[in-house]
């Protein structure tokens, strides 16, 4: 049996980190049943699904189980200009009509409210959970999309404020970069999320999206036009280099109204964050020289740790 390639090595971590088939349609069909609970019991209210889910760049737990969590917002509608002071809906009003409309489904379990956290959270007893958040579409003009672009919401950031949220255009770069680098973004997303955890590096998920969204498809159009052949190794120590130099940054999207992100990190976590990067970089371009197979695997396998096969 021939030694297996370091390229073999790195599709066979992408797919140990992928979520199961079986639990994905459960929770597809759990979500689909919450949407048309409160759909039909809110006229003119639709649920749409938000977050890593809705952008398919969500990973396995670190223990490798089968716990998921499913994002989602109620959308109130379009609203055209903004409520007077005293006025219009609040998020913790808004929370309090999906609640109720939940409620009138004695199936649901919901758990109890956070403090300043303004989603209502379903909990399953076999570790699946689906959040919800109220949401309007905001076209005061404030957060213009033309001529056809998705709305982008407004969300709750405490019980009394609400802030952009960009989630369906967030989703629809993420989709046409993935395209553009023929469909190595969201795998190469996946695996940066996993080395990072294992790495306990304490960046949020959607930060480290859109940090590979910003840094992966400049980086293989650069490649490709200089005809270099490269893997999924050679992306990681590409991305690491450029990463520590990003990451100090709150960074967004290009053309998304989404707050910028930065991890809620203060200053010098991110600076320390950023070195660490910078050094994993030369170790990992160190590797890439290797070209003894079985001394390269082994190398990437005590570089990235579980889930890497050895």
């Amino acid at each position: 049996m021939p030694p297996v390639s370091v390229d073999e090595s790195f599709d066979e971590l992408i797919g140990r980190i992928e979520l199961n088939p079986t639990r994905v349609t459960l929770a597809s069909q759990r979500y689909n049943a919450v949407k048309s609970t409160i759909e039909n019991a809110l006229p003119g209210k639709t649920v749409r699904q938000t977050g890593s889910f809705q952008r398919k760049t969500k990973i396995r737990p670190i223990d490798l189980s089968d716990k998921l969590d499913i994002d989602a917002v109620v959308s109130f509608g379009t609203f055209r200009q903004y409520a007077t002071t005293g006025g219009g809906v609040s998020p913790a009003s808004g929370l309090e009509i999906v609640r109720r409309a939940l409620a009138s489904n004695e199936i649901y379990r919901l758990m109890p409210q956070e403090k300043d956290h303004p989603v209502i959270r379903l909990q399953y007893a076999d570790d699946m959970s689906i959040e919800l958040a109220p949401a309007f579409e905001d076209l005061t003009g404030q957060h213009p999309r033309w001529p056809s672009g998705p709305n982008c919401y407004i969300v709750g950031s405490s019980p009394s404020n609400w802030r952009a949220a960009d989630y369906d255009y967030d989703a629809s770069i993420i989709t046409r970069l993935n395209t553009e680098t023929d469909g190595k973004l969201v795998p190469f997303i996946k695996m940066i999320k996993a080395y990072l955890r294992g790495r306990e590096v304490p960046m949020k998920s959607f930060h480290i999206e859109v940090m590979a969204a910003l840094i992966l498809p400049p980086l293989l159009a650069d490649w490709k036009a200089k005809n270099y052949r490269f893997g999924y190794n050679h992306m990681l120590a590409g991305f690491l280099g450029r990463a520590s130099n990003l990451v100090a940054n709150p960074l967004s999207l290009p053309g998304s109204y989404s707050p910028p992100v930065d991890s809620q990190l203060h200053s010098e976590m991110l600076t320390r964050i950023g070195e660490y990067l910078r050094k994993r970089a030369e170790a990992a371009w160190g590797l890439c020289e290797v070209q003894l197979e079985s001394k390269a695997n082994n190398g990437w396998h005590d570089f990235f740790g579980e889930p890497f096969p050895a």
